[in-house]
Parts: structure tokens; sequence; C-alpha cells
């Protein structure tokens, strides 16, 4: 304001009589070229923690700092060579309002952006039981020592352990689809267009383990549906399909029906890389496999091929299962659950811990196998749900005996490991007798509050 209306003590004039101003070419245009460089700095080192890249973070931090002290000791020399002092009138208030305390600001953001977020990324100690690979990822779990919040929410730390390709597997079987979009286009030759496409979607707060699944193919995009409330993985290119994604699954397959969707969606990858979309004839081939995947054909595609007849689907036999692989499916069908029931006891409780498995009826026989190689639990349906068959183990000593150690051997990845760790605290209630009193039952019901759908990170 003091330039567009400067008053009569200034005489009249900015700047003032008497005062020579900076060059702003000199000095000035080099703070602000460092300033902005910050600015470039600190986004890498941010989008880098938010990718969970530790080394990236921590870079992005120290040229941050570096570019910080660096302009705050020139902007101490631009201080020194002026001709004027603060107390040099509305023109020195002006200049040392206007470019003072920039160094400490960015130092400031840079600790709350960046490296203070960095140390939430510190890894934890690794667990035992976890299949090697040849690379180095990062999963999700949390120790009970060493829980954070940030402002009242959970966190949850990224330990450094590496995936096994066979939990990869089993959580592809819980979670993941294999697909085959097919839509008009005109500018194709055949008049149709064919995206492939391998999927995973969760919900949203399992964002930094569907961020280490895509780490560990190497390909892909992770996008968010604001309107679901969940995250998707995704890889729609051939070449990644037919160079990571099915040299993967042949590697370690899929046991559940999804395996039959998987081959014929590897029938229509090798069909997709021979161009075979170019022809009306190859576009028919591809609609007979898209037939037989998933839910099959559209009403709009039926009524557009109406002479196409569905592939047969392969068949799928149970051939066994690595351990991996079971917790892997655990950590997208499974569930730990704890009920407290109103009962004639001393407390008013009747406390009963639940570890469950879901799984389509089609595959009945595999939770079957899974049943017997775990030694317990029993296999029911509901009529809510007649499409599905449930493992259930209610009994408190095959949960603390079984169920317990083989995940505890056998780590869960994702927000599902907070739930499971809950669920040990109430068992080592449980073993303590503490349940039989009202403090007990006060701590499970306290503990059991924040599991599952309940838990806010």
């Amino acid at each position: 304001m003091s330039a567009l209306t400067p008053t009569i003590e200034l005489g009249g004039q900015w700047p003032p009589m008497g005062i020579e101003p900076v060059n702003p070419f000199e000095l000035p245009l080099l703070n602000t070229v460092i300033l902005l460089s910050s600015g470039a700095t600190i986004t890498y080192g941010h989008h880098s923690l938010i990718q969970g890249k530790r080394s990236g973070a921590l870079y992005g931090s120290i040229a941050t700092v570096v570019l910080a002290i660096i302009f705050t000791g020139f902007q101490g020399v631009e201080y020194s060579v002026s001709s004027f002092t603060i107390s040099d009138g509305a023109y020195g208030t002006c200049f040392y309002f206007g470019t003072g305390f920039h160094g400490l600001v960015m130092l400031i953001f840079n600790y709350n952006s960046t490296i203070q977020p960095y140390y939430a990324l510190k890894p934890l100690k690794n667990l035992s039981g976890v299949c090697a690979s040849n690379k180095r990822f990062y999963s999700t779990s949390r120790a009970s020592s060493e829980k954070e919040e940030i402002n009242n929410n959970q966190i949850i730390n990224i330990i450094d352990k590496k995936f096994c390709p066979n939990w990869i597997t089993g959580f592809a079987d819980a979670e993941s689809s294999f697909s085959l979009k097919v839509s008009k286009k005109n500018t194709a030759k055949s008049g149709w267009n064919v995206i492939p496409e391998f999927r995973i979607e969760l919900h949203s707060r399992e964002i930094i383990l569907l961020r280490k699944i895509k780490d560990y193919f190497g390909i892909g995009i992770i996008s968010e549906r604001l309107d679901r409330n969940t995250i998707v993985y995704s890889v729609q290119s051939v070449t990644d399909i037919l160079n990571v994604i099915i040299p993967h699954f042949d590697k370690y397959p899929l046991i559940t029906q999804k395996r039959a969707d998987y081959l014929l969606f590897k029938q229509a990858i090798n069909l997709l890389d021979l161009k075979v979309q170019s022809t009306i004839e190859g576009i028919y081939k591809i609609i007979a496999i898209k037939a037989s995947i998933n839910i099959g054909l559209s009403d709009k595609l039926k009524n557009s091929f109406p002479n196409v007849y569905p592939v047969d689907r392969p068949l799928i036999k149970f051939e066994g299962f690595h351990p991996n692989w079971l917790t892997g499916f655990t950590d997208g069908e499974g569930c730990f659950y704890v009920n407290t029931k109103k009962a004639n006891t001393s407390t008013g409780y009747q406390i009963i811990m639940t570890f469950s498995l879901s799984q389509h009826i089609r595959d009945e026989e595999l939770l079957t196998k899974i049943k017997d190689y775990l030694g317990c639990g029993n296999i029911e349906k509901v009529s809510t749900r007649p499409t599905y068959a449930t493992i259930v183990v209610y009994k408190y000593a095959n949960i603390k005996d079984i169920i317990i150690p083989f995940f505890s051997k056998y780590p869960l990845q994702g927000v599902k490991s907070l739930d499971f760790q809950d669920f040990c605290k109430i068992s080592n209630i449980m073993v303590t007798k503490e349940h039989l009193t009202a403090e007990g039952v006060k701590k499970i019901k306290s503990l059991k509050s924040g599991m599952n759908s309940s838990r806010i990170l």
C-alpha cells in the first residue's frame, strides 16, 4: 500500500528519498531460484514418502534443508549489503517483512511434511516365517509396543520384510479379477476394441498394501474411486501382462476356481499379442473366451454377437497350497472376530473368539482341504448367503493352539494384521483368566470396538 499511495511522510514517492533499492536481478533473483528449487525437492521427498520410498524421502529432505541453509545465508548477505535498516521507515519494514523468515519457514515446512513422517516409515524388526524373494519390499503391520497416533488416527508402520510370491497368489485368489473389456471403436479395423485387465480393488484404508503389491510387480497403476471409497490396482498393458503377470501366476498357480478365469484370460492375451483383434474373426474368438470368464457377456455384447458359443472352462483340481498362500487368502477373505455375549456368568458376559474364512460355494472342496490342513473348524452355510460357504473356528483351544501360532509364523500383511494383533491380546486376557473379571471384560470390549469394520486408520 505504501508503494501504491506513498504518504507525505515518505515524501510522496516510493522508495523514499535516500533509500537505494536492492537490484532485483542480483541476490533477490538468486534467492528466488533457490526458494523455487526447494519447492521442487520437498515435493519430490513428499511424493517419495507417499509411495513408501524411504531413500527418496530422505534425499528430498536433505536437499531441501541444504537449500534452506543456503537461502538463509544469502539472505543474511542481502541484509548486510542493503543501504538501509529496519529503522529506515516503511521501506525497510516492508523489505524485511517480505523477505524475512523464509529459510526458517522452509525448515519448518520440510520437517512437518517429510522429515517427521519419514520416521513413521522407519522399518520395525523383521518378523519370522516370511518367504524370501530376490527384491526388497515393504508390507504393513504394527507391533503393539510401537503403536503411534497422529491427530488421534492410527497409522500403520511399514515393516521391512519381503513379500512371498505365494502370499501374492493367495491374495489374488481372494481379491483379484481377470477380465476383458470389449467396446465399439470406429477407428479400429474390426470396429471393436479389446482391453485386458488384471485388477485388485480394495478399501481405501489398504492403500499401503496395494502400493506394495504394485511395487512387487513393478507395473500397473493405482487409482481411487471416491464414490466407493476404494482403491484399484490395474494392469491393462498386453506387454506387461504377458511379461510379468502371466509368468508369476504360471510359476505360483492360483488354486481356487479363479484359475479357470486366469487360464482363459491367458488364452485371450496370447491372441491379443498376435493382433487378432484387428479382424472381426479375431474379435469373435476373444468374445467366445470372454463369454466363459467371470459372469460372461453383457446383454449388449450378446445382442452384438448372437452366434458366439462360449469356450469350455478348464477343470481345476486341488493340488495343495503353500502356508503363505493361506495367509494371503486370509488377508483377503478371513476374519478375526470376538463376540461378547450376555450370559449368566459372574461378569454377565461370555467371550467367544472366532476365526472364519469364506469363499464361493464352488470352492467348497478347497475349504474342506483348508479345514483338514488346519485340523480344526467346521464348514457352515447360512440362508442369507446361499452362494457362500465358511470355515468357522469357535473352540478357544483351537484358536490358542492352532490359529494364533499359524498366523504368528506366517504373518498377515494388510490392515487385517492389526485385527489379528488385537485378537491375540484378547486371547492373552483369556489365558490369564482376566476375562472372568469386570475389568477384563472392559478391556476386551475396548479392543473389540476397534477391530474389523470399526477400525479407524
